[in-house]
């Protein structure tokens, strides 16, 4: 567990319909718009708390996109400092990731006006990111 600085970055998003719960078939959307997924930087980011809570599956924006495409679903995994964690073989048991952000946020003082993050590094590792003060 580490804190780190990280800038802002440019996203397309899908909005899931149930919050977290619906990550699945938000991200399964998000990939079938793009031609591959190959070099890709995929995000969850998490607004609230569930089951109070707002999911946007995203992916990095590059200079081949067309966000219009999607009907101009841009948004941006937001700047700040962060408090990062790594968890590994996360799609065997996904609720890991809900009990890690729980952890964290039991243990620091967060700042509710940013999203928690999930950054996905592959199948088998993601870095979950609390914003932190």
């Amino acid at each position: 567990m580490k804190i780190s600085h990280f800038p802002e970055i440019k996203a397309m998003y899908i909005k899931s319909e149930r919050g977290v719960i619906g990550s699945k078939q938000a991200f399964d959307k998000l990939e079938s718009k793009l031609p591959t997924l190959k070099g890709r930087k995929f995000y969850g980011l998490v607004f609230g708390t569930p089951p109070n809570d707002e999911y946007w599956a995203c992916v990095e924006l590059t200079a081949n996109d067309k966000p219009e495409e999607w009907g101009n679903l841009r948004g941006v995994v937001p700047a700040g400092k962060y408090l990062q964690e790594r968890i590994n073989n996360w799609n065997e048991d996904v609720t890991i990731i809900g009990k890690t952000f729980q952890r964290l946020a039991s243990e620091n003082e967060t700042d509710k006006s940013r999203p928690c993050v999930e950054f996905y590094r592959s199948m088998k590792e993601m870095l979950v990111r609390l914003p932190v003060k």
